[in-house]
Order: structure tokens, then C-alpha cells, then sequence
């Protein structure tokens, strides 16, 4: 199955997801980053800022993501899912 879908709702969609997360924690942390709980230390994500506020960080990881996507379907010709 094919489902054509308008870039501009997508782009919008999108936008307004990074706004909600801007939101979110006191605003987000933009140095974040995803990391793997097994290859880290605790004293590493102390010492980052990771404990004294979760919310920000996970923010700033979503807003990372959201606008990487963002890019991709703004440069995309022909968007569709399938």
C-alpha cells in the first residue's frame, strides 16, 4: 500500500512537535545526546549535567531527532510512505 501525503502537514506536524518540546524541562539541553546506559558511567552523565534535569535532556535529544527528520523531508522531492 502506498500513502500519499502532503510535505507542508508533514513539515507542520513536525514543527510543531520541536515547539511543544521547546517547552518541556525549562527548555531543552541542545548538547544532549542519546548514549547507550551501558557504555556510560553514572559519574560521566553527572559530570554532563544528565541528573539535574532529565526532562531537559531528553528534550534536547527529541529536538535533535525531530529537526534531523525535518531536514530530510524538507529536501526530499517526492514524499510518501509506503
Amino acid at each position: 500500500m502506498l500513502i500519499i501525503i502532503n510535505k507542508e502537514d508533514i513539515v507542520s506536524i513536525l514543527q510543531e512537535q520541536i515547539s511543544s518540546w521547546e517547552d518541556i524541562g525549562g527548555g531543552p539541553i541542545y548538547d544532549a545526546f542519546e548514549f547507550d546506559p551501558r557504555k556510560i558511567s553514572p559519574q560521566e552523565l553527572k559530570a554532563l549535567g544528565y541528573y539535574e534535569n532529565r526532562d531537559a535532556w531528553i528534550a534536547g535529544v527529541q529536538i535533535k531527532k525531530l529537526k534531523q527528520y525535518l531536514e530530510e523531508v524538507q529536501a526530499a522531492n517526492q514524499f510518501c510512505i509506503s
